[in-house]
Formats: C-alpha cells, structure tokens, sequence
C-alpha cells in the first residue's frame, strides 16, 4: 500500500513540474537571416550556348535553385522568327526549350527569355536571360541599337516591338511577321544582337492583337524612309518616332443602310421623340467663376437645328450694361462660344430669350434662360515665360535653320497653353494655377499644332517631335516664372 502511494505521488510530482516548465518557456522560431536578393545561376546547358551545327529540338538549362516561369509566352522573343512558338517549361531545378520548328541552315538563333525565369522562394529574376547557336559554321555577331519615343508626347514607351525585314517592299509591314524583332526597354532603348550582315527595313509596332503586323487604325507605328544596311560594322543611335497614322478621334462615316433598315431607325428615332428631355443650356465655369482669356462655353443637352444668337443680350457690372459680343457653334451643333474681352472680377448675366434655340426634334427653351456669373481677377492666375536655347547637337540633328518651336504647358494630358517661341522666347499670362508638364514641338510647317506622319500615303511622312522638358513647373496664383530650357 504505501508502495502505491509513493508511486502515486512521483507521478503527480513529475506532471508538476512538466506544467511549471512548460509556463516558463518561451518559444522563439528560428530566425530567417537576411533575404535572398539573388536570381538563380545557370549551373549548366545542354547543347552548350554558342553550339555551332546545332540540331537539337530540346534544350534543357539547369539551375542552382528550384525555378518557375513567369509569363514566357510573352517575354520569350526567338530571331529569327519561326512559325511556330517554342514550347517552355519548367520543373524543379531545370527549364526545358522544345522546338516544333525546323531551323534553317547557316543561321543564327537568338532565344532571349528577358526575365522570364526566376526562383520559387523569393521571386527573383534573371535579367535578359538569353541562349544563343548557331545552325552553321560561326555566330553572326552584328548589333543594332537605337531609340524610341511616342512623336505626339516626347515620352518613351516601352514593350513596343521594334521589327528588322529582309523584304524591302514597302506592304511587307503588313504581309508577313518580321525576320527580327527586339522590344523595347523602359527606357525606350533597343537592342538587336547576332544579326546577320544585310539591308534591312526597320519598323516599330504598338498593337494590341501582338500580330506584328500594322492592319489595325488604332495601331501606332514608326519607320525609317530608307533600307538600313549593315555589313562589318555595327549600328547605333537608331531613332525611330512612334505615331498613329489616323486620328483616333474622328469617327467613320456610317455605312450606307437599306430602306427596310431605314424605316426601322425612324420609328426608333419618333419613340426617343416621345422620350426626349426638356432643351437645357449649362455653362463651363470654374467654381462658378468665368476665365478671363477664354470665350464663355454653353453646353446644350440636346444637337440645335437654329440659334439666333442676335436675339441674345450680355450685361456687364452690377447694372448689367448691354455690352456688344460675337458667338459661334462647333460641329456638334451642341457648344455655343461667346466672345467677350471680360474685364476682371466684374459680374455679367448672359439672357437666351425662349425661343432663341431650336433643337433637331422642334423643342424650345420652356422658358428664358437666364445664366448669371463672375469672372476671376488676374491674381488668380500665374504668368510663365520661356528663354529657349537649342543646342549645337540638337541643331545639327534638326538641319533646318528655318524650323519653328511651339511651347506647351501639359496638364492631365491636355495642351492647356501653347505658343511659338518668337526670337527664342514665350509668354503666356493667365495661366490657371497648378503642376504643368513643359513640351517643345518642332513644328516644321509653322501651323502651330502637331502633326501626324503617314506611311501608306504618299508622300511619305515622319510626324513632328516633341520634345518632352524633364520636370514639371508648379506655377501658382499671382507669381511669374520665367526659366531657361535648353534642348
């Protein structure tokens, strides 16, 4: 008996003593040291890179670490081009290229990966990872470098797919995918590597169907007028400028539609009759606030048929002076423009009588609209003026002595102000405060705007450049900047 109690209470004693340690100690994880920064190295490669009579339909790269793909079908770019798209995967340590192509005899292959590899655990890329065989005797070893920029912004632009053509015909852009193509980096530079010597037709391409053909408007393309030729030397500063060749923003005509048709969209349009809103007139200001140096701008909610703007009458100051004005309408039949030289901080009422406007359906005014407002003062606005300078190299790339420079003052995209530079300087007043980007149009026909070029249009024509000024200019109520830009 007393032997079972002694047994007992060793027991007891000993699950104490568990509990108490397990409530004293404190349980720390492992530390982790510091992040692994490094992309995985290629341990090695078979066929070797750089093989000559290279035959193989798999390549396989292995890797110090576990690997993945990070959209390959994309980023992988083979030049020459093959028909087919290689087939890319990866599994553990090792990534394997297999090839449903046949290659072509005495040539060169260039299989650039850009950063599509990279380590399971941390996500770190190999940058420009690339395999490189030749198919014949050596490696072709000639280079093209150049640079883009989107011509209408002055912005680099990148992924945009820059082509090289044996064929010279001129449609061959829109025929057959490139024997070459590179994108570009971030920068907007590229880069051609293990070319062949010849002559070549360069293009650029920013499409959304990623054909690498131009068959759509809405793509942007840039060319070089004549064949690039590279024999034994290397070729650098390519400059290539990126437009579209339509404008976007002009709508097609409707096509021709048949009477059956035709009677279907006229009841619809005597339906939206029954549907259609009240005549409405609004105007643009700015905190109830109309610009000194713009036109007052009258939006219609409805397209107007007539407008008798003589009927209407604007009033100045606190007594609301007749005051003589002229007006004028855009396209759309739907913006109405009043011309005044307003005077600052000054009230005005502007009073369309009832039936003044007639909209397309045969509606008037329900009655006189009255629209009162106030006009800023010239504090509110800043002052901005330009000392422009235009360098030796710029001058020289440029070659024409009678050339015109427009400056532009950028906001959210829009070309708020503009104006040419008159003996090298600009100036502009009221300017509506805040942060503007500064651009320079060389505008070679002096009409103050820019231009788009053309390639299926004869002649044919590069657009204008823009030269995008680094920086932005924070321009503020009631203070004057005046900087030097040299370009």
């Amino acid at each position: 008996m007393h032997r079972y109690i002694r047994s007992w209470a060793f027991w007891l004693i000993s699950l104490m003593i568990a509990i108490s340690l397990t409530r004293c100690a404190n349980i720390v994880p492992p530390g982790g040291g510091p992040r692994d920064s490094i992309p995985p190295r290629l341990m090695a490669v078979n066929p070797p890179d750089s093989s000559l009579h290279f035959k193989n339909k798999k390549v396989y790269f292995v890797f110090d670490e576990f690997v993945e793909l990070d959209n390959v079908n994309d980023k992988l770019i083979v030049s020459p081009t093959l028909k087919r798209t290689p087939i890319v995967t990866a599994k553990l340590r090792t990534v394997t290229l297999e090839l449903k192509d046949t290659l072509q005899a005495n040539t060169t292959y260039t299989f650039n990966f850009a950063d599509a590899i990279r380590d399971i655990n941390e996500r770190n890329m190999i940058a420009e990872f690339q395999y490189v065989v030749s198919t014949g005797n050596y490696l072709d070893s000639l280079q093209i470098k150049g640079h883009l920029i989107d011509a209408e912004t002055g912005r680099v632009d990148s992924n945009v797919a820059v082509m090289l053509y044996r064929n010279l015909e001129d449609s061959i852009v829109s025929k057959e995918k490139p024997v070459y193509y590179a994108k570009t980096k971030s920068d907007g530079s590229f880069w051609f590597k293990n070319l062949a010597p010849g002559t070549y037709k360069i293009f650029a391409l920013k499409e959304e169907d990623r054909d690498l053909q131009y068959n759509q408007p809405s793509e942007m393309i840039a060319f070089i007028e004549k064949p690039i030729v590279i024999e034994t030397k290397n070729l650098s500063d390519v400059n290539l400028l990126l437009f579209m060749e339509r404008d976007s923003t002009i709508k097609q005509a409707p096509e021709p539609v048949d009477s059956l048709d035709l009677e279907q969209e006229q009841e619809k349009e005597k339906e939206k009759k029954k549907k259609t809103p009240k005549l409405q007139a609004s105007p643009t200001l700015d905190g109830g606030l109309q610009e000194l140096p713009t036109p007052l701008q009258l939006t219609f909610n409805l397209p107007l048929r007539s407008l008798d703007s003589l009927r209407m009458t604007l009033g100045e100051d606190s007594a609301y002076t007749p005051v003589t004005f002229h007006s004028s309408m855009d396209s759309t039949n739907t913006k109405l423009f009043v011309h005044y030289p307003w005077k600052e901080g000054l009230p005005y009422r502007l009073i369309i009588p009832k039936d003044a406007a007639t909209d397309t359906t045969g509606q008037q005014f329900v009655k006189a609209d009255t629209i009162s407002f106030k006009t800023k003062k010239a504090s509110d606005y800043a002052i901005f003026g330009v000392t422009l300078k235009i360098s030796d190299s710029t001058r020289n790339a440029i070659n024409d002595d009678s050339m015109h420079y427009v400056i532009q003052l950028v906001q959210d995209k829009t070309i708020k102000y503009s104006g040419t530079a008159v003996n090298g300087t600009w100036l502009q007043k009221f300017i509506t405060p805040g942060e503007y980007e500064v651009r320079v149009l060389l505008d070679a026909n002096n009409n103050g705007k820019w231009d788009r070029g053309q390639y299926y249009k004869e002649p044919k024509r590069q657009p204008e450049r823009v030269i995008l000024i680094p920086g932005k200019q924070n321009l503020k109520a009631y203070w004057t900047l005046k900087p030097t830009i040299e370009i």
